[in-house]
């Protein structure tokens, strides 16, 4: 009865994404006339006459663009200390705690309006996936979320706080918390290797037919099952259907986790603290992420090369061009205006609006003006792997800034030699000049000499989050950096890769 109610469901909602198609620029300017009509009656609204405000023009030029630090400085810490009707009418029902792998922690709003925006993308994502499949048997069974603790703490003016997943755990729909994983008990504990292990002792024998989390942390789970027990996961959850996954490049990942879970359908989202942003809508993973148009956010797009000028040019919706990446800002229902939440998006179709996450912007590497992005050094390095037969578990980039002429310094956890590190070396750079044409410019003029590579022992970068407290979770091993932070704090265990003269 369960699954049949679902079809009829997602039927229903698979009919209305359809017949957004065409109809995205219309539902963003309703989206940011409706908020504007409620952001006008706040501070914010106040100080940039928000109520004057009547088209997306005027609104670009009333804004300017904000970043977590503006924001803090000038109106978030007195939505914070419980000030009313700062940022957005009222006060937050909640704070996300979120923080990178080096900066310190971040306080984004959660609102009335906005919280059940996330629940309602998320549910989206699986009524489609029903919609595609024509199955629902996922939804009698035992669904696992890997995430943060659901406790809660108060601020000084009574506002509770924690992790967005934990947020959300008291969100979740009153007909589907039978069916969740793990237990409040459990899910509430700090230590996590231990966590991972009361999970797996209360999943055993246990009818799971989805799994959720970030692709290293359930890699780590599904690894420490077979450890333990000497069976495959799907042994151990013979029904197990649907793997939702989100918020880091999976192609690192995803030979290993289909490994780990033949059979498996996957589905790939893109959630933030800030919002839920887009999900898969095709069973073509390449196909991108489906934009939400309608869940309470308006989206600007700067282009990547001119996204930390002072005043950079911002498009909306109606005007990006497909293969150009941008960083992503947002206008929400949290109170968040003209926010830039630092990701970079790349867009695979305009009918209906598709995109990959494509990195950070401040993840970009550009000590010597190459403008490398994420999405660039995954897909060089996935190249390498390929071309030579190589695993590697998790890597880091980042630039040399010493005596010797400049170049980029990659640290490898191996799991398999290729058949030649020269090969492997040659294929990685060569894919990175096909990409990058700033980065090609460089090598070609000899300001960059070949990159250098360093073999860190497996399990470097875990140990590494592990030092900062920051297991598990929302919490990513950072891939590219500008400076060399991370390259300095992991060097001294690292080996120069052989590599002929």
């Amino acid at each position: 009865m369960k699954a049949l109610a679902a079809k009829a469901w997602a039927a229903w909602v698979a009919r209305s994404y359809a017949q957004k198609v065409g109809r995205e620029s219309f539902l963003q300017q309703r989206t940011l006339a409706m908020l504007l009509a409620k952001g006008q009656r706040t501070a914010f609204g106040r100080d940039h006459r928000l109520a004057e405000v009547r088209s997306y023009e005027a609104f670009r030029q009333a804004v300017p663009v904000y970043s977590y630090e503006e924001l803090w400085e000038r109106y978030l810490g007195r939505v914070w200390a419980g000030e009313p009707s700062v940022l957005w009418p009222g006060r937050p029902a909640y704070f996300a705690k979120t923080s990178g792998t080096t900066a310190g922690a971040k306080f984004l709003p959660i609102t009335p309006d906005s919280v059940p925006m996330h629940i309602r993308a998320a549910r989206d994502t699986l009524l489609l996936y029903i919609a595609r499949k024509r199955n629902a048997d996922f939804v009698g069974g035992r669904w696992l979320f890997l995430s943060g603790s659901p406790a809660l703490e108060k601020n000084s003016a009574g506002i509770l706080y924690g992790r967005l997943s934990g947020i959300v755990h008291h969100w979740v729909p009153a007909y589907l918390t039978r069916n969740r994983l793990p237990s409040w008990e459990v899910n509430s504990m700090e230590d996590w290797p231990q966590k991972v292990d009361a999970i797996l002792d209360e999943a055993r024998g246990l009818d799971l037919r989805l799994l959720s989390g970030i692709p290293p942390w359930v890699e780590g789970l599904l690894e420490r099952l077979q450890e333990r027990w000497n069976h495959p996961p799907t042994q151990v959850w013979p029904h197990l259907q649907l793997y939702v996954h989100g918020g880091v490049d999976f192609r690192l990942y995803q030979e290993r986790l289909r490994a780990l879970l033949p059979g498996v359908d996957f589905v790939e989202t893109f959630p933030a603290s800030e919002g839920f942003f887009a999900f898969q809508d095709t069973d073509d993973p390449e196909a991108g992420l489906r934009l939400i148009v309608d869940g309470g956010i308006f989206y600007e797009f700067v282009p990547l090369e001119r996204a930390e000028d002072p005043n950079p040019p911002r498009l909306p919706l109606w005007e990006v061009e497909v293969g150009r990446p941008y960083a992503l800002l947002i206008t929400t229902n949290a109170g968040l205006w003209a926010y830039a939440i630092g990701d970079v998006v790349t867009f695979t179709s305009v009918r209906p609006y598709r995109l990959r996450v494509s990195g950070r912007v401040k993840n970009h590497l550009s000590a010597f003006g190459e403008h490398v992005i994420e999405a660039e050094v995954e897909a060089a390095l996935q190249a390498a792997l390929r071309a030579t037969g190589a695993r590697v578990r998790e890597y880091t980039v980042g630039p040399y800034l010493g005596p010797e002429k400049p170049r980029h310094e990659w640290l490898l956890e191996v799991e398999a030699e290729p058949h030649s590190w020269q090969a492997f070396l040659t294929v990685l750079d060569q894919t990175l000049r096909q990409l990058n044409p700033y980065y090609d410019d460089l090598r070609r003029g000899a300001i960059l000499e070949a990159p250098r590579l360093y073999r860190l022992p497996v399990g470097a970068s875990y140990a590494y989050l592990a030092r900062l407290g920051k297991l598990g979770g929302q919490h990513k091993f950072p891939h590219l950096r500008s400076d060399r932070q991370l390259l300095e704090a992991l060097l001294p265990q690292a080996e120069p890769l052989p590599l002929p003269v």
